[in-house]
């Protein structure tokens, strides 16, 4: 035997990852390599010597052979040593005569069976994720002939997996024209790149184009390239799926201004939006605001001869005019009660001039009343009373949120209305004393108040 052949069998014995071990003819261990030395747990110092029943005790060595015969094969469940890991392995036992005993070659199964296990398993797995994904998957080969056509592609481009199967992807999917000319220039990149993403467009079985975005990606073997798996995004789908998200986004901002609007139609806005914020207890005292009340007159009456309809129809038309004016000059709406209208200045939105601004609605109001009046031709008038100094507003919670003012100037505010006269403005002297100079009064000298006595008042008449 050469050097060259020497060197080689030695290599083999020490490198090959099934152990081997030399016998003599009294079945001693002569010679362990490496990976025996790794199944048994010890070096090979230690195994020398040690007799074959020793180290495979349930394995019985076949009857000596003749050295021409072949190897003798056979596949045996091994518990381990006390110095190997004690777990059961699969060896496969061959047994190969020797002029001067035998050699044994150990191959463990149970690692082989293990891995054969774990690509079953991935196998099945990649296989049931394709099966079940919502996205069109299509895997060809590196002439582009289809290999498998998931269900998605099926529903995506119309074809079936029976129909797929076999022909070439850039027929099938790209016609004639520009999207064949583009497909086949990406067939070429991806062949030439590996990795291929692009957004374009597909053909459907029927002919209809569909906008997608393919991403292609290569296929290996052992370290070789034999073919590509090709996952579509179908971009109408999902340009569909955004611009019903979108709707439903619109929707809610929609839900959200309409139920803010309505918020704001009980609430001051600073008000609406402490509560929106969480909090929920709101009571503040306000040193100096002017109170407005506003009352139809004799609109109880009018109610009585008129549907429903038509006089929620008329209350409506009168309380937007109002809405309308407290939102031009800066002021704010309290409440609605029944035919009457409370509001304030200098309140949520802090004035120095909430008493002419106040007193600048309750002109406007008037005029705006008397004028629906004779466009509708019915008897429309206002009473309207004013006051001006402290009060503690807050929110009243219960099922229903409601905002409120207390106080005398409230009490007095209401007073002034109920004591004054069809299409008047009837003024305190606390209001009066802010606006003379600028406004045209009517004294009205002292004029007995219920719940609060004699009190001197004017009417406001216009501006100066």
């Amino acid at each position: 035997m050469s050097d060259l052949v020497r060197r080689a069998h030695t290599a083999l014995f020490e490198h090959t990852s099934d152990g081997v071990l030399v016998l003599d003819l009294q079945d001693r261990l002569m010679e362990a390599n490496a990976a025996a030395q790794r199944l048994f747990g010890e070096s090979g110092e230690a195994l020398r010597g040690r007799p074959l029943s020793e180290l495979l005790p349930q394995w019985t060595p076949p009857e000596p052979l003749p050295s021409g015969e072949p190897p003798r094969e056979g596949e045996w469940v091994w518990h381990g040593t006390e110095k190997s890991p004690r777990h059961a392995h699969v060896l496969r036992v061959s047994c190969v005569p020797l002029p001067e005993g035998r050699m044994l070659v150990l191959r463990d199964l149970t690692a082989h069976a293990e891995v054969e296990a774990s690509l079953r398993h991935q196998k099945e797995y990649y296989e049931s994720l394709v099966l079940h994904s919502p996205v069109a998957m299509v895997t060809v080969n590196l002439r582009f002939n289809v290999v498998s056509w998931n269900p998605a592609a099926e529903r995506l481009f119309g074809y079936t997996a029976k129909e797929a199967k076999g022909r070439n992807i850039l027929r099938l999917l790209a016609g004639e024209g520009p999207i064949q000319e583009e497909a086949e220039a990406t067939a070429r990149e991806a062949l030439e790149r590996g990795r291929v993403q692009i957004v374009t467009q597909r053909l459907r079985k029927d002919g209809t184009p569909v906008d997608v975005e393919l991403v292609a990606l290569p296929v290996t073997v052992e370290g070789e390239r034999v073919g590509f798996i090709a996952i579509y995004h179908d971009l109408t789908q999902l340009r569909r799926m955004h611009e019903q998200e979108l709707a439903h986004l619109r929707t809610i901002q929609s839900e959200r201004e309409r139920a803010d609007q309505l918020l704001l139609n009980i609430l001051p806005k600073p008000v609406a939006d402490r509560l929106k914020s969480g909090q929920r207890i709101i009571v503040e005292n306000f040193p100096d605001v002017t109170v407005l009340f506003a009352d139809l007159v004799d609109f109880t009456r009018f109610a009585a001869q008129h549907s429903p309809p038509d006089v929620l129809q008329v209350l409506n038309m009168v309380f937007s005019i109002f809405d309308q004016l407290t939102d031009e000059l800066g002021v704010e709406k309290v409440k609605t009660i029944g035919d009457a209208y409370m509001a304030v200045g200098g309140l949520s939105l802090p004035r120095s001039d909430h008493a002419e601004a106040m007193a600048n609605l309750a002109l406007a109001m008037r005029a705006e009343v008397l004028k629906l009046g004779d466009q509708l031709q019915i008897p429309l008038h206002l009473r309207i009373g004013l006051h001006s100094g402290p009060v503690t507003a807050g929110v009243i919670s219960g099922k229903k949120f409601a905002y409120d003012l207390w106080g005398d100037t409230v009490n007095t505010a209401s007073r002034m209305e109920s004591h004054g006269v069809v299409d008047g403005i009837h003024l305190s002297e606390a209001v009066y004393e802010r606006l003379r100079g600028r406004f045209r009064f009517q004294d009205q000298g002292i004029v007995p108040v219920k719940g609060k006595g004699p009190m001197r008042t004017w009417l406001l008449l216009g501006t100066q």
